[in-house]
């Protein structure tokens, strides 16, 4: 063998492992970024699903049995067969509890998942009739409704006595030899709860009208959800008569086997309900459950049919009529609709405000990925020249630049999504590695694309003069999508829920409604800040140039050329500008909507209480609302009532089918000192024509007309809404002396406001009214902030919120030294040069503080005046009623105890950063820079 060996040849990968160990820091810095970045974007859609899916059952589980179950009615005729032992409830009922199951069992996911097992119960005839009551009870008249619950001994545990025995007596409908043998007769055998027993003194054995007593029970769980579709079962019903005095309402339960007769012809009332479990319901699927709870109100369910067509003959007088069994053919429905049909509203709020705020931090990190490929880039700028002098072309070193992105970006990206399993497990679906797929790209498209084969790097001068025309279209073109997308936005309206006809089964999916992400709108502000950075890289260059104007007649270099600098050879060019007017508009952006939704929430609570405290329920009389006059800590009282018909207003103001609320004048002493606004005081004028306010639908805020047989009226103000009254449609409100002084008649108060002598006590005052009208509803403003606060959305919004400031603050910190670290080396060239002739440490520092100073400046007060733009334009493209709870869209609230600490932290973050890489930039090595200079 020579002993002259022949030398190999690096290949790419040997040429790439010896750059990156060359200089790894950056490569590892870009592939921590990329971890993180990939981690968050797992990470967002999964605490979005979150909150989704803890916000269904909070506000399902809100709401009442009644209004959340799936409820339906069914009455039929019903006569004891013949000849037939009633020995179980199974035995009897089993097949409609088989058909509540395939009704069920028949539904698509997930409503199957939602409805839980059916159930019902059958009453016997109507409790119309008031019976005397045993002596020595507190009634005057006691009413007892026939109930047969299937289920009843599930749920009660038995006090005294025996359950009742099923009883049969012959009638025309069921003559004695059609009843079985040894079957009882006599007095109906039910059974009491304990406490109803002992207020009408009866025990068990007793014997009450046609009722025998056979004994007592008390419920297993008196709060279960069951008991609130069967009312008086867990306690007596009391309902006073001014007429006869105070009236009882008991259940007497029947054996749980009975046909729903105990021999006579009956009317019967049969209850169903499905209980609906919220939690059932991913929170990605409120759209689908929708759709699917609209189509089951919608058809008819067969939960019990004969097996041969006579048993379909239920006409009277036919003599092949059945009765014993009758088909049963119901629909269901539920008031829960509304309520997802306002968490649908609410998502699609929801999920275009935290896509436009995504958006932010996601610009800002492609920003920070463009500025570490650069600087990487550059780092590598005279190896990758020297490839190219060496024969490698543009495509090989562009190439091989490729291959370091992925190497870098793929696995950290994978690692970063598998990272985000140790936080939050609970995956969204295989879309989340859409965005993990992106991110880990982004460097090798980055990294190819600002790989340089150039010898020396030239300089980028802001100045419109060299622009380029590719650039001019470039901004231009950014400027119409920007322009077209704020005219659409204000163009169009919201997608809501419609009751479209569905198909079947698994068809029916969410066409009606949208819960998505609105596009348009998260787009916006992206293409707003790209159309603010062109704006201000074009207006930049002016105030900088009059700057230079000034110091060039004053005494030392350092401002004169800082300023020249700032705009001759800028670092990183329209890439930082874009990253600080993101990553304050962001910031802005999220703290203008924490504050905007707060203080709508706050309103809606007002204006939903109308007072420091609101009482609902009975119709009030003046003999109802004294007590509550003279109640300690009450300072004012206002009745509110509405006319019982609606009224025509004719004339030079029309107006059809308004309704009339008439206000005490003491309404104006409940508003004064709080949020809400008093109505005009020209309403309580007492002048001959009378004053009214239009409201709702009704728009007119001037004018005058006839009020039907009320006489002429005059409008003097508008209203959207009354406070603490649920308006609809057109209303006028009148003063109530005014009212009567036409001949109108004093209407019952349908609510009374409170104000509260101490503002500070509400809750204690609620107790006490509470106490004192035991039959009506006392609310204050606190309750229903109280709710608001709790509620999933709401805590998840505010860290959603809090998230994306911190997020765009440190992105933004980091563009900021990225930029600094990317101009070093030709910063360093030219202080090696001016520390020759005498530049200090100092001077050097403040000539790189003016290299992003003054853009950062101007980029930082653009982005505050966009991040409270883009709220503005939410407020007139998205309805956020579904997150304040009122119903009318809030108003742009900047809270500067919010906004203030938010602005001062990020302004202290950015001028932080730039100190230290200006700090840096001054301790260079003066002598190996000059030595590496002699080698050039």
């Amino acid at each position: 063998m020579s002993r002259h060996s022949v030398s190999r040849l690096p290949g790419r990968a040997g040429v790439l492992r010896k750059q990156f160990l060359a200089d790894p820091w950056p490569s590892l810095l870009l592939a921590l970024l990329v971890l993180l970045v990939a981690a968050a974007s797992t990470l967002w859609p999964r605490y979005i699903l979150d909150m989704n899916g803890r916000q269904v059952p909070y506000q399902v589980e809100a709401l009442s049995a009644q209004q959340r179950d799936m409820t339906a009615f069914w009455s039929a005729t019903i006569v004891p067969a013949a000849d037939r032992e009633y020995t179980s409830a199974e035995d009897t009922w089993g097949p409609v509890f088989n058909g509540l199951e395939e009704v069920r069992q028949a539904q698509p996911e997930p409503l199957r998942s939602m409805l839980q097992q059916g159930d019902f119960f059958i009453e016997l005839g109507k409790n119309d009739t008031g019976l005397v009551p045993p002596e020595g009870t507190e009634f005057a008249r006691v009413h007892i409704q026939q109930r047969v619950d299937p289920h009843l001994a599930e749920h009660v545990d038995l006090v005294s006595g025996d359950w009742p025995e099923m009883v049969l007596n012959e009638s025309p409908q069921l003559p004695a030899e059609n009843i079985p043998e040894g079957t009882a007769s006599g007095p109906i055998q039910v059974l009491l709860l304990d406490d109803a027993a002992k207020q009408l003194n009866l025990e068990a054995g007793d014997v009450f009208e046609q009722f025998e007593i056979t004994g007592t029970f008390t419920p297993t769980d008196p709060d279960a959800a069951r008991w609130a579709h069967m009312p008086n079962s867990t306690t007596v019903g009391k309902i006073f008569s001014g007429d006869s005095g105070l009236h009882g309402y008991v259940t007497a339960y029947l054996p749980p086997e009975n046909p729903g007769s105990t021999g006579a012809i009956t009317n019967n009332n049969m209850n169903l309900f499905y209980p609906l479990d919220g939690a059932a319901v991913p929170g990605d699927q409120v759209d689908l459950v929708t759709a699917q709870l609209i189509q089951l109100s919608a058809t008819q369910q067969d939960l019990r049919v004969p097996d041969s067509e006579e048993g379909w003959n239920t006409t009277f007088n036919s003599p092949d009529i059945e009765l014993s069994e009758p088909p049963i053919q119901t629909t269901f429905g539920t008031e829960v609709l509304s309520t997802f049909e306002g968490l649908s509203q609410q998502q699609r709020a929801t999920a275009s405000i935290l896509a436009v705020v995504a958006a932010g931090p996601i610009g800002v990190a492609l920003a920070v990925f463009a500025l570490a490929a650069r600087l990487i880039t550059s780092r590598r700028q005279p190896a990758l020249a020297l490839a190219t002098a060496r024969g490698g072309s543009s495509a090989q070193v562009r190439g091989a630049m490729l291959l370091e992105g992925l190497a870098l970006g793929l696995p950290a990206a994978v690692l970063g999504h598998y990272a985000a399993n140790l936080v939050n497990a609970n995956a969204s679906g295989w879309t989340e590695w859409v965005p993990v797929a992106l991110i880990g790209l982004a460097p090798a498209v980055l990294l190819a694309a600002t790989a340089s084969t150039a010898s020396r790097s030239s300089r980028s001068d802001l100045s419109s003069k060299g622009a380029s025309r590719l650039r001019v279209l470039v901004e231009v073109v950014v400027l119409v999508l920007a322009g077209l997308a704020v005219w659409r936005l204000f163009d169009r309206g919201l997608t809501g829920v419609a009751e479209a006809p569905a198909g079947n089964g698994e068809e029916a999916v969410a066409v009606q409604v949208d819960t998505g992400v609105d596009l348009l709108m998260a787009a916006t502000p992206i293409l707003l800040a790209l159309a603010a950075c062109v704006i201000t890289l074009r207006v930049y260059p002016v105030p900088v140039h009059a700057v230079m104007a000034f110091f060039r007649g004053r005494r030392g270099l350092t401002n004169f050329l800082g300023a020249a600098r700032a705009v001759r050879d800028p670092a990183g060019g329209m890439i930082p500008a874009l990253a600080v007017i993101l990553g304050v508009s962001v910031a802005v952006l999220s703290s203008v909507l924490s504050s905007t939704i707060s203080t709508g929430a706050e309103q809606a609570a007002w204006q939903s209480s109308g007072g420091d405290v609101r009482l609902s329920g009975p119709s009030w009389s003046e003999e109802d609302v004294e007590p509550v006059r003279e109640l300690d800590g009450v300072e004012h009282v206002a009745v509110i009532g509405s006319a019982a018909d609606s009224h025509d207003l004719t004339g030079e103001v029309t107006e059809r089918g308004l309704t009339v609320y008439v206000v005490d004048e003491a309404l104006q002493e409940v508003w004064a000192g709080t949020p809400l606004s008093t109505l005009p005081d020209e309403l309580f004028s007492g002048s001959s024509t009378t004053p009214v306010v239009s409201g709702g639908s009704f728009e007119a805020d001037s004018g005058t007309g006839t009020l039907g047989s009320r006489g002429e009226v005059e409008i003097v103000g508008h209203i959207d809404g009354l406070a603490g009254v649920r308006t609809r449609g057109a209303f006028v409100v009148v003063d109530r002396a005014a009212w009567e002084a036409t001949g109108g008649t004093n209407p019952s108060g349908e609510v009374v406001l409170v104000a509260a002598s101490d503002p500070g006590q509400t809750d204690e005052l609620a107790t006490a009214l509470n106490q004192v009208v035991p039959n009506a509803l006392a609310e204050t403003p606190r309750d229903k902030l109280t709710t608001f606060e709790e509620s999933p959305v709401t805590g998840a919004m505010l860290w959603f919120f809090a998230a994306a400031v911190v997020a765009t603050t440190v992105l933004t910190a980091l563009a900021v030294v990225f930029v600094q670290l990317m101009g070093a080396a030709a910063r360093t060239s030219l202080f090696t040069v001016l520390r020759t002739l005498g530049l200090s440490q100092r001077q050097a520092r403040a000539l790189t503080a003016w290299e992003l100073g003054p853009l950062v400046a101007i980029a930082f007060v653009v982005g505050a005046g966009l991040g409270v733009l883009v709220p503005w334009l939410l407020l007139r493209a998205i309805n956020l009623t579904g997150l304040t709870g009122g119903a009318t869209q809030p108003t742009l609230a900047l809270d500067w105890t919010v906004l203030g600490p938010v602005i001062l932290g990020i302004l202290v973050t950015v001028a932080i950063a730039i100190a230290v890489s200006a700090a840096m930039s001054g301790r260079a090595d003066l002598v190996n820079q000059l030595r590496r200079g002699e080698e050039r």
